[in-house]
């Protein structure tokens, strides 16, 4: 464990390629409207760099978010928000998320070949949306 402390603090080079805003709607799904705002996705910025789903499974393995104790005061969008923020803090343009659905908050990621990954921040299970879709029924929001 405290290997994987120190690591985490050493700083990996990985490389990082641009997507545009585009690049990054055309590998979202569409949207359930029927609770939200009917906004496709809020994307929050119009550039961003990802990089190969390998190098994002490494970056998840240095991060720590996965080791809190999920409760009633501590739950799913807290997890969420935590991954996207420790991501975020390390690589600002990163193309990783959050995603609300019926009764859960997960993460996204948009990898350099454009390709959405959902990302479970409690364990750092990755899903393609086809496998998403059948732990939840509708995504309501995406924000990027």
């Amino acid at each position: 464990m405290i290997k994987q402390i120190i690591n985490y603090f050493k700083s990996k080079r990985i490389s990082l390629v641009r997507l545009d805003e585009q690049e990054i709607k055309r590998s979202l799904p569409e949207i359930n409207y029927k609770i939200l705002n009917p906004a496709r996705h809020y994307l929050l910025d119009a550039d961003y760099k990802s990089c190969s789903i390998a190098e994002f499974k490494s970056l998840l393995k240095k991060d720590f978010t996965n080791w809190k104790i999920y409760h009633k005061d501590y739950d799913c969008d807290n997890f969420a928000f935590r991954l996207y923020s420790n991501l975020k803090n390390k690589y600002p343009k990163l193309a990783v998320g959050i995603v609300f659905s019926d009764g859960h908050a997960f993460n996204v990621f948009v990898d350099n070949e454009g390709f959405a990954w959902y990302v479970e921040p409690q364990n750092d299970k990755i899903y393609s949306y086809s496998k998403l879709t059948k732990k939840y029924k509708s995504i309501y929001l995406i924000i990027i």
